[in-house]
């Protein structure tokens, strides 16, 4: 089978061009890919595997659809499981299939300031800041250039259309003080003592401060200096990194409606919808809007300094940046 693809011009192209361009937003336009055109194509044979897995950024995708699919045949390029009838895909389908991996070469810097849920501190200072960090730990990672988002823009929108999932943002309850507990139901308590320990492979004693248990069973009492530990209930750090991944998915389609549009032979890219925050109108921060807390209004598109970009990386470095927008 020749390999055809939309970079040489050629594929399924059905004599549509006679015929009026169907309107279609981003993600129909990804899901009629994945879903109608891409499994046409059959799996390449073990070498060509290797071979793209070695040289492509669609290496990870490809593992995407052998972790994701239970199926007796191997994917195919794209991530797909291959259709019984093999076939062309149409040639729309390969350069939406481009522009999503062109995003493999981008990266979304962290922007200053950056917090999905500021009103958090409104209920406890302390455990805001623990949960902020933690969100950070799990979804950005240090790079020469900075801080970046740690999930790749390609995988979500790929994720998208084969699956149709968006990060779940939703936090439907707004989170609680709840100190930690024991199995036997009873709270727990905590106190920092100094211990001296000896250095693994030598004589040197060190001092450090450890977490031991506070409460004594002989005083039936907290220990003296012992205190407990809080806890947010539910996590909201989950869905923190969710609204991470969704403003990096929203400025990851806002990319590919720009680069689709005027591109394609029988499509026509028509605007987006996606709301870029929109847990701004969720429950949790109805309650914060209810307590009447000064905070940056997020209902409306915010700056630059406040929203995920997409910066394209090359030896000479893009200066633009796609931001995406709520319509």
């Amino acid at each position: 089978m020749e390999n055809r693809d939309a970079r040489t011009g050629n594929g399924d192209a059905r004599a549509d061009n006679a015929k009026p361009k169907r309107k279609m937003t981003v993600a129909e336009a990804l899901a009629w890919a994945w879903g109608d055109e891409l499994p046409k194509e059959a799996a390449t044979h073990e070498g060509a595997i290797a071979a793209l897995q070695a040289r492509s950024a669609w290496s990870t995708i490809l593992r995407y659809g052998e972790t994701h699919s239970v199926i007796d045949r191997a994917p195919n390029r794209w991530g797909c499981v291959p259709f019984d009838a093999s076939s062309w895909p149409h040639a729309d389908a390969y350069r939406i299939a481009d522009a999503v991996g062109n995003l493999t070469k981008c990266t979304v810097d962290v922007p200053g300031g950056w917090h999905p849920m500021p009103w958090l501190a409104a209920i406890d200072e302390a455990l805001a800041r623990r949960a902020l960090d933690d969100t950070m730990r799990k979804a950005t990672i240090a790079t020469d250039d900075g801080l970046v988002f740690r999930i790749r823009p390609d995988m979500l929108v790929v994720r998208f259309a084969i699956l149709g999932i968006v990060p779940d943002w939703r936090l439907d309850t707004v989170p609680a003080v709840e100190f930690e507990m024991g199995a036997n139901g009873k709270p727990r308590w905590f106190v920092r003592r100094t211990v001296q320990t000896v250095a693994e492979n030598s004589d040197r004693v060190m001092t450090e401060t450890v977490e031991v248990d506070g409460w004594s069973a002989r005083l039936k009492r907290p220990v003296a200096g012992a205190y407990r530990r809080s806890h947010f209930e539910p996590n909201p750090v989950p869905a923190m990194v969710a609204r991470a991944e969704y403003e990096i998915f929203c400025a990851a389609m806002t990319m590919l409606a720009a680069e689709l549009t005027g591109s394609l032979e029988t499509i026509e890219i028509t605007p987006i919808d996606w709301p870029v925050q929109p847990w701004a109108d969720s429950p949790e921060e109805r309650a914060r809007r209810r307590r009447g807390r000064i905070l940056e209004d997020i209902s409306t598109p915010t700056s630059a300094k406040s929203e995920p970009n997409l910066q394209a990386k090359s030896t000479a470095k893009k200066k633009g940046k796609a931001l995406a927008k709520s319509r």
